[in-house]
């Protein structure tokens, strides 16, 4: 909460309040209703990608059954700190489709991995190409260094998790076992031909997020290119890895207002983006997701499986 204060207060400094005003009355609206739709295409190809990992990990769903659980856990993740619903879809949601837990589990974190790889990609190779963003050069190289050493962690473990989960299988630490569970749930997930299509999706994710980010910079006027959207929405998304209140309100507003900054926007736009481009990403997600909630709430009957997992041994202690 204090680092979402914090970063808040920064851009507050910085703005002048009638200045915002006018650069929300300047915007064109149509360029958000643009971007609705882009981002609409990216979760589309998020639930798309999540089914085609369980299913290559050996659960039979289809994409309808994996919208529901997928737009609540992102919802949850709005409103809820920690990403807490992040712990839902693999905990609770997955009893609703016919899931085990070890499976959504591993599917989440291949997910995470290949997410973060996939943006570190882009934004390495984004600044590589674009000459419209005045970023530093130490900028660049890190991007770059991140991408490839990431690049090349990510490989090893799904090339080598079969080999590890071996080795600890039968170990006496329960977080061990619960380890060597999930490196072996990575061995189908990670065979080449599905890592290949798990890239090509979320190149897909990622330019559908870019694509509302591009829209909403031609909406406030600036000079953008689609490399340039993608370098803002990387630098954005990687900032709510920042432990922040729920809504990674602050780290992403900042982020966001640096970046139009670099692209040479003014302050008072940069604010603006900031905001509406969080509008833009919170306000349809949780919407749908909380659709998605109250019209299956069948889904939350995996509670009690847990509940009933927790019984025995409540009652030794």
């Amino acid at each position: 909460m204090l680092i979402s204060i914090a970063c808040l207060a920064f851009i507050i400094h910085k703005i002048n309040f009638q200045e915002v005003r006018l650069a929300f009355q300047r915007f064109e609206w149509r360029y958000f209703a643009l971007g609705i739709a882009f981002l609409s295409f990216g979760y589309a190809m998020r639930i798309l990608r999540w089914s085609r990992i369980l299913n290559a990990a050996g659960a039979s769903v289809s994409f309808r059954q994996c919208v529901a659980p997928f737009l609540g856990s992102i919802a949850l993740n709005n409103v809820l700190p920690l990403r807490l619903g992040d712990l839902v879809r693999a905990l609770v949601f997955p009893t609703s489709i016919g899931v085990p837990r070890m499976t959504a589990t591993s599917s989440l974190v291949m997910e995470r991995l290949v997410d973060l790889m996939t943006l570190l990609i882009c934004l390495a190779v984004s600044l590589a190409i674009s000459h419209h963003i005045a970023a530093p050069a130490w900028l660049k190289e890190t991007a770059v260094t991140l991408a490839i050493i990431g690049t090349i962690a990510l490989v090893a473990i799904f090339l080598l998790s079969s080999v590890i989960a071996i080795r600890l299988t039968g170990h006496q630490s329960k977080f061990l076992q619960a380890l060597a569970s999930l490196l072996k749930s990575f061995e189908a997930m990670s065979r080449l031909p599905v890592l290949g299509a798990l890239f090509g999706l979320s190149v897909l994710v990622w330019a559908g997020e870019a694509g509302l980010f591009f829209s909403l910079l031609l909406g406030f006027g600036l000079s953008a290119t689609p490399s340039t959207a993608v370098i803002i929405m990387s630098i954005a998304t990687l900032a709510t890895l920042v432990p922040s209140s729920p809504g990674y309100v602050g780290p992403f507003h900042l982020a966001a207002f640096a970046g139009v900054t670099l692209l040479g926007g003014t302050n008072e736009q940069a604010a603006s983006f900031a905001v509406l481009s969080h509008l833009g990403l919170w306000v349809p997600t949780t919407v749908a997701g909380a659709i998605a909630i109250a019209s299956s709430p069948r889904m939350f009957r995996g509670l009690r499986g847990i509940r009933k997992n927790e019984m025995p041994r409540n009652s030794l202690t």
